[in-house]
């Protein structure tokens, strides 16, 4: 087994350790995701995904302010929020504005299909900060882009990080049934 294979494979252990946590609420998860995302950065720009491994150290970096900004709230005013159809609608197209320019930048190198790469990248970006400020949507774009980043991991026989997606995936359905039913519970209260 190669050294990138093994990082590769140590960086999706910890980024499913992160996610399991993210779900329970746990500010933990965010030192897992710290660990996880950095390794991968390597592991993916290796693999001429460029966007997405800027994308990787930023989830680090957030990974860093998400543990802080935790420790810092308290149960009574960190609350799960809805969004309305306007503010998602809003989100997607930002997001897929974005995602066009980051693929044009991207396109001047010789990145590996930057428009798919950049598409993962901008809106990973954006559900992070969502998931963060602990919103519901979250969780819904995560399911769209990691079902998304499956099938682009896989064309770069990244098959670990496929893998990894596939779990996130299914995580990502858990983590929106667990804080749907919580938000129900509290708006009930």
């Amino acid at each position: 087994m190669n050294t990138l294979l093994i990082l590769e494979l140590i960086s999706v252990l910890f980024n499913i350790a992160f996610l399991v946590l993210l779900t329970k609420e746990l500010k933990q998860c965010w030192i897992y995701g710290i660990i996880g995302s950095l390794l991968g950065a390597f592991v993916i720009y290796k693999n001429g995904y460029y966007s997405e491994s800027i994308l990787y150290v930023f989830y680090a970096l957030v990974g860093v302010y998400g543990y802080i900004y935790w420790e810092r709230k308290s149960d009574e005013n960190f609350t799960i929020k809805r969004s309305s159809i306007l503010q998602i609608i809003l989100f997607a197209t930002t997001g897929f504005l974005a995602a066009f320019g980051l693929g044009y930048l991207m396109s001047k190198t010789d990145a590996s299909k930057p428009y798919y790469d950049a598409l993962s990248t901008v809106f990973g970006i954006m559900a992070t900060f969502l998931e963060l400020y602990k919103y519901l949507v979250a969780w819904g774009f995560w399911i769209v882009i990691n079902g998304y980043t499956i099938w682009l991991y896989g064309i770069k026989e990244l098959n670990f990080l496929a893998l990894q997606m596939i779990v996130y995936t299914i995580l990502s359905v858990y983590g929106f049934v667990t804080w749907h039913k919580k938000l129900d519970i509290e708006v009930a209260s």
